[in-house]
């Protein structure tokens, strides 16, 4: 870990430095869609109150598009509501989403992009959901000053190397380790101690938190871990590691996945090798994608999963709604992991009304002080002060069936 960390401060220094000096570097896909005068920029609220500038990060092209779009088509729809409707307290938003797709270890559009932002004078950047990216946006956020709201997952992100929380950035979901423990103990409680097996990647670091706090976790429960294997990003093919792990006889094999596809195909090469129903997955947020399903169907019954809510919630009716109508045609469907990184804007949006001020450092005080957070996802307990990880999150199960995805209810792990 204090290699990936060391690469990670390594690469950022040297972006920054790029990106400051010279033009010439490649410039992240930027869409954004003010609200303001011909030339761009966002006028004043009718009060003369200032605009904010708030940036979204977003992987918004390539195969796992949906993971970036999708929040950030709920966060134009949103902004445009509430600017028609005067701004927040009469601050105008000036919304900036940026594609800062990538593969691996690569977050050189993210780096880029944030400069970008800091350059323009961005208050607020929202995003992004990788932890590779997230971390090398929260260096450059807290060096400069800007608050940062992610949904990456990983530790790292919030609380630097040394221990010591990062002042400007706050995460609007829950962390990794925080459900996948939730995960590790409903199934050694509530499945019966299954005999499980890991398939990760190995490049995420989202991927490796996972593994290990599952392996933490369910042997301190006491239960056994059989074997492991690995792939590298955007891998389709498993067999080889599938047949690997079968001879130890796994029930379950736990499959941290940041990308619903590797999962869809997993599941189906399992089926392939005559495995369906004897090797079943467990897994996180990522399953709770409805594409998921249009790549292995009945191949999935018997996964479970732990996610942030349940998106048959009637909570979620009017955001789905205004989706369908606006985006239906996208080809993208409403996630539970675009609606944590919505929260993203719901959490800046607390800050401002609370103090009526764009500044970072009154806005971050805002929420240090925040004893109850309503975000879209549901309520909140503000925010751990050594960790600036949101408080009171429930989590709950869900089980692939022959009728669907049945929800197995909230949990909270013993």
């Amino acid at each position: 870990m204090k290699k990936i960390v060391a690469f990670l401060l390594t690469f950022v220094m040297l972006f920054t430095m790029v990106a400051c000096s010279s033009a010439s570097g490649s410039n992240p896909t930027t869409v954004p869609k003010p609200s303001g005068d011909a030339s761009g920029a966002i006028s004043e609220g009718s009060d003369g109150k200032e605009p904010i500038i708030v940036g979204f990060l977003g992987w918004s092209s390539g195969p796992d598009a949906l993971y970036g779009l999708v929040p950030q088509y709920l966060m134009e729809d949103y902004v445009e509501k509430i600017n028609a409707e005067g701004g927040w307290n009469g601050h105008m938003i000036d919304f900036r989403p940026y594609d800062i797709s990538g593969t691996g270890g690569d977050f050189s559009e993210a780096v880029n992009a944030t400069n970008k932002l800091i350059q323009e004078g961005a208050q607020a950047i929202l995003g992004p959901s990788n932890s590779a990216q997230g971390t090398a946006v929260a260096e450059l956020c807290n060096k400069a000053g800007i608050l940062h709201i992610p949904s990456s997952a990983a530790q790292l992100v919030t609380v630097a190397e040394d221990g010591t929380v990062r002042d400007y950035t706050y995460r609007c979901g829950p962390m990794n380790e925080d459900l996948v423990v939730a995960v590790a103990s409903y199934a050694y409680h509530e499945l019966n101690q299954p005999r499980v097996a890991i398939l990760y990647e190995t490049t995420l670091v989202d991927c490796v938190a996972m593994r290990d706090a599952f392996v933490k976790a369910y042997e301190g429960y006491g239960g056994e871990i059989v074997d492991e294997a690995t792939y590298q990003v955007e891998d389709m093919e498993f067999r080889a590691q599938l047949t690997k792990l079968a001879q130890s006889d796994p029930d379950y094999i736990f499959m941290p996945a940041m990308a619903y596809k590797e999962v869809g195909n997993v599941a189906k090469q399992l089926s392939e090798l005559g495995y369906a129903g004897d090797i079943k997955l467990l897994g996180t947020s990522v399953y709770d994608a409805a594409e998921l399903s249009d790549i292995a169907g009945k191949e999935l019954e018997g996964c479970v999963f732990g996610t942030n809510g349940d998106l048959d919630d009637p909570r979620f009716d009017d955001i789905k709604a205004s989706y369908e109508a606006n985006h239906g045609d996208s080809g993208m469907s409403v996630h539970m992991a675009g609606l944590i990184s919505f929260n993203a804007l719901k959490i800046l949006e607390y800050a401002v009304l609370e103090t009526d001020s764009v500044e970072p450092d009154t806005l971050r005080s805002a929420l240090d002080e925040a004893t109850e957070i309503e975000l879209f996802t549901g309520p909140s307990q503000g925010y751990d002060p050594a960790t600036h990880n949101l408080k009171g999150l429930e989590f709950v199960m869900k089980e692939f069936t022959s009728e669907g995805v049945e929800n197995l209810g909230t949990y909270v792990a013993e």
